[in-house]
């Protein structure tokens, strides 16, 4: 990479950290050769690892990780990588091979990106389809993948109320064998999650469930090929659902005692299986849980799909005892820029009545000036997925958005972007439950820096129950109109010092609610950054009025690229509750890790109440 080092953009010395805003090269391999789905590895000039799957053209996913290593050189006259990717990393047909190939170059000073072959504005390097070849690629050697990575772990738990501290350890592992050069099986017993970062700390103002997303390693590994259908109001399968208690105001971790998880490709279909038991704890019975995914290509970039799910509780009651949910899904891509997607589900809980299905068909416009997507849905009043997540039930919805996204020559200007949407949402009698249109206005400039400007969000709400907002204040049954507004600029993210402003103002169910979001970064070097992020609400209503303000804090310093370190902080003033996480992890080398976990809750809380500090080792042994 010709590039003068003093003009580097490196920032991030974590693996899997967002390299968005470095200096960075990037390559796809598409081993099958589908031109749809492949493997994404990249680095930046401080040696950051990044890796993930690409699934169906999609944006990387960076839940996936192999064992891999780069090393990264500066001279004057610039830096290059070497990249070290075993063949046991990597799913591949037997026999020599033409595969998929792709790589990109960013240059974060000028916002410039180099690509080898495929170039369009609206594709990233994801597009595999554009993607080139490698051809003559010989025989690969035949070893398969076995592994296993044994942990020991000490825990020390101490709860305030009432006061008690235990000492105790805890050992577990995981075993990953690959039945064939398509397939691969991955085991884990005594499951430990001591080094997952906390949730990040929501208040509701809607009618919507919140949606906390999974960050647990095991379930994340190779979960793209569970993902089912377009739908962001509806999940038939959310791996959150296991191992944390029903309790939606508190729910608590359940130990997961054992779990099989089966991937891999047979012809041109893909295919997954999950099966999990946790043990009985904190109220929960003892249960099985099960997922079934396939997913069969179709033509050059579409596809269609099946997915099953079933909760089982042997000693449980007969109404509880078992959950199905059944589905099927589809993609076709009609030309590179239009595609339609769909998807059915239905449940079986003999708890409920009612319909106990949901649908949805949405057909997407991705083009170089505009982009648009035409959706309508419906989720049943009694479509439970007990392993899935669903906002609100009982719902029929019709969207429509388009976006005009013009690159204007001038002011440093990249693209302007003119949007507008439309969303109905209905009630299963007919009513209006929900309506919404918006008008917005955007600007990205060629730095990276932002403006984000909703004109007008216009709402009308027919609430049918109560909406609890606090303790002290609730939202009476009635019909709502009102209005809102946004204000929102960044600054250029690869600078040192960076700043985001959000303002967001206008009316609510009778009242006001003003909303502003500040977020500061600092990033002296690549081994320190610091974040503080303030969301402070003011909401005055008939019914009342109080201020909420959501405070959080992250310092990561990394001494290198093996020593990395974080401390998050978190806290609001209406559960008067403080999160405080730090995590120190040494990777000894590329097979070795020590964690040291520290959790500490003040006030009423999610997951951890009390205090709790962790050592974990844990190592890889190739079989």
């Amino acid at each position: 990479m010709e590039e003068p080092v003093a003009e580097f953009v490196a920032h991030e010395l974590r693996r899997d950290a967002d390299l968005s805003n470095d200096d960075r090269i990037a390559f796809v391999l598409d081993t099958y050769h589908d031109r749809r789905n492949a493997y994404f590895f990249a680095t930046n000039p401080n040696g950051a690892r990044e890796d993930g799957l690409v699934t169906e053209e999609g944006d990387p996913s960076l839940d996936w990780d192999t064992v891999w290593d780069v090393r990264v050189r500066r001279t004057r006259a610039g830096w290059d990588a070497l990249f070290r990717i075993p063949y046991t990393a990597l799913n591949f047909p037997g026999g020599g091979e033409i595969w998929g190939f792709n790589f990109s170059r960013i240059m974060r000073r000028c916002n410039e990106t180099v690509r080898w072959t495929g170039w369009k504005r609206p594709f990233a390097l994801s597009k595999i389809s554009l993607a080139g070849e490698l051809s003559g690629i010989p025989a690969m050697p035949t070893r398969r993948l076995r592994s296993l990575t044994p942990y020991v772990a000490g825990v020390v738990d101490r709860r305030e109320s009432p006061l008690d501290t235990d000492l105790h350890g805890k050992a577990g592992l995981d075993f990953r064998y690959g039945l064939s050069s398509s397939t691969e099986a991955d085991l884990t017993a005594n499951t430990d999650f001591a080094e997952t970062e906390a949730d990040v700390q929501q208040f509701n103002f809607g009618r919507a469930a919140l949606f906390f997303p999974e960050k647990r390693p095991f379930f994340l590994q190779r979960s793209q090929i569970f993902a089912f259908g377009s739908s962001n109001t509806t999940l038939p399968f959310f791996s959150r659902r296991i191992g944390l208690s029903n309790d939606e105001e508190n729910p608590v971790p359940i130990p997961i005692d054992a779990g099989l998880k089966l991937t891999g490709r047979l012809g041109r279909a893909d295919f997954g299986a999950l099966a999990i038991q946790t043990r009985e704890a904190a109220g929960e019975p003892r249960t099985d849980f099960f997922v079934g995914r396939v997913k069969q290509d179709l033509g050059e970039a579409s596809y269609v799909g099946g997915l099953f799910t079933d909760i089982e509780r042997p000693s449980a009651s007969r109404l509880i005892a078992s959950s199905r949910t059944y589905g099927a899904d589809t993609s076709v891509s009609l030309t590179p820029e239009w595609n339609v997607t769909s998807y059915y589900a239905k449940t079986d809980n003999p708890r409920l009545t009612g319909h106990t299905d949901a649908w949805d068909a949405t057909l997407t416009y991705n083009g170089e000036y505009a982009n648009g997507r035409i959706e309508r849905g419906n989720i049943g009043s009694a479509y439970d997925p007990q392993m899935g997540f669903v906002t609100q039930n009982g719902i029929h919805s019709t969207f429509a958005d388009l976006e005009l996204t013009p690159r204007p020559h001038a002011l440093g200007l990249q693209r302007l972007g003119f949007e507008t949407f439309y969303s109905f949402l209905y009630n299963e009698d007919g009513s209006l439950h929900e309506r919404e249109y918006q008008y917005t206005f955007r600007a990205l400039w060629q730095s990276g820096a932002y403006s984000d400007n909703d004109i007008v969000d216009v709402f009308d709400e027919n609430l049918t129950e109560p909406l609890i907002l606090t303790d002290t204040v609730t939202i009476p049954v009635g019909q709502y109109h009102f209005a809102r507004h946004q204000i929102a600029f960044g600054t250029d993210p690869t600078r040192s010092f960076a700043f985001q402003a959000n303002f967001n103002f206008g009316g609510y169910y009778g009242g006001h609610r003003n909303r502003y979001v500040g977020r500061m970064f600092f990033k002296p070097n690549e081994h320190l950054a610091l974040s503080i992020i303030e969301d402070y609400n003011a909401v005055r209503l008939p019914q009342g009025n109080f201020n909420l303000s959501l405070f959080s804090t992250r310092v990561d310093w990394n001494p290198s690229v093996r020593l990395l370190s974080s401390v998050i902080i978190q806290s609001d003033n209406v559960d008067r509750l403080t999160n405080i996480q730090a995590i120190l992890r040494w990777l000894i080398d590329a097979a070795t890790d020590v964690f040291f976990v520290y959790d500490r809750q003040v006030g009423h809380g999610f997951e951890r109440p009390g205090t709790r500090a962790t050592v974990k080792f844990r190592k890889t042994f190739d079989l």
